[in-house]
């Protein structure tokens, strides 16, 4: 005998959906007007079909979840509040049924076999036991017959000496203190005799450059203006 199931809706829309878009789906999807797609959306239990076999259960199932909504498979036998059907047309999906509740939906991988693997050749080292032997490095001792110890204190480095520089340099004597070391000009004569010049001093405020006789001019006739 087939399993019956109630379909029940609770407005309940997937993870990262919106409401208004999972809405618009479900009634282009179900075929109903808008008084039952709103009456769908209320966040109260909705019974979408009140007896359902296995088949019908998935076609619906799947539906509802393309346009972004959860639907709510419950066997006729769980307890719920009655609600009104609301009457939806079907939705043709072949090929998919709704496995029974606690089925398991994948076969379990048989459990491989373990290896068989030959230790009887190995045996256990004691602790700290070296597993391994360092291959013998042969050191070459250097010859150091020729090398002295110096005294402490003693200066390693040989300073080498700073090389003269040869400087070719003139005959000279040096002066007596005071001495003037550039060459005297001789006595340069004024470019002016100021002796045969004849000048006087003028008094303060004596106009040195000539001037005209000429009295100022007289200021303009402004007795026919008037101030607005």
């Amino acid at each position: 005998m087939s399993e019956r199931y109630r379909l029940v809706f609770r407005g309940e829309v997937l993870e990262g959906q919106h409401k208004a878009v999972v809405k618009q789906r479900l009634g282009a999807a179900l075929k109903v007007d808008s008084a039952r797609l709103d009456a769908m959306f209320t966040g109260k239990a909705v019974t979408i079909r009140k007896d359902a076999d296995t088949d019908t259960a998935a076609k619906f199932q799947i539906a509802f979840k393309r346009a972004g909504a959860r639907l709510r498979v419950l066997p006729l036998a769980t307890d719920d509040e009655p609600q009104p059907e609301v009457p939806v047309a079907p939705v043709a999906q072949g090929g998919l049924r709704l496995a029974p509740v606690g089925a398991t939906l994948v076969e379990p991988r048989p459990a491989a076999a373990a290896p068989t693997v030959d230790i009887s050749h190995m045996t256990l080292a004691a602790p700290g036991a070296a597993l391994s032997t360092p291959s013998p490095v042969d050191a070459v001792a250097p010859d150091v017959t020729h090398l002295t110890v110096a005294a402490p204190g003693t200066d390693l480095g040989v300073p080498s000496p700073p090389a003269a520089v040869a400087v070719d340099a003139p005959s000279w004597e040096i002066a007596m203190l005071g001495a003037d070391l550039g060459p005297r000009s001789g006595e340069v004569d004024p470019p002016v005799d100021l002796d045969e010049i004849d000048f006087e001093l003028a008094p303060p405020g004596t106009l040195l450059a000539d001037t005209d006789d000429e009295p100022p001019p007289e200021p303009p006739d402004t007795s026919h203006l008037r101030l607005q």
